[in-house]
């Protein structure tokens, strides 16, 4: 569960970094990806420009995230508890 939400995590972090990188050609994609959080805010001023509203990969990535971030650490509590000495 872990594994696919950081797929899908990553794929909206592609699809905002590919709708960010359209409009400004001098960003190098591969530095994009580790610095997706700091193009967010410029994601959500583009999409907003033209829709009026805040793109759906915006949504999309942060949830992915907060649900990643909160499997793991279910993962690591399961694991832990797993591994205690029962009394």
């Amino acid at each position: 569960m872990t594994f696919m939400l950081g797929v899908v995590n990553f794929y909206y972090s592609v699809q905002v970094l590919r709708r960010v990188s359209e409009n400004d050609n001098k960003m190098n994609f591969f530095e994009l990806r580790w610095q997706v959080h700091k193009q967010m805010k410029k994601y959500c001023q583009l999409t907003r420009d033209e829709t009026g509203r805040i793109g759906a990969d915006f949504y999309g990535y942060w949830l992915s995230l907060i649900l990643m971030l909160v499997a793991i650490f279910w993962l690591i509590t399961m694991l832990s508890q797993s591994v205690a000495p029962h009394s």
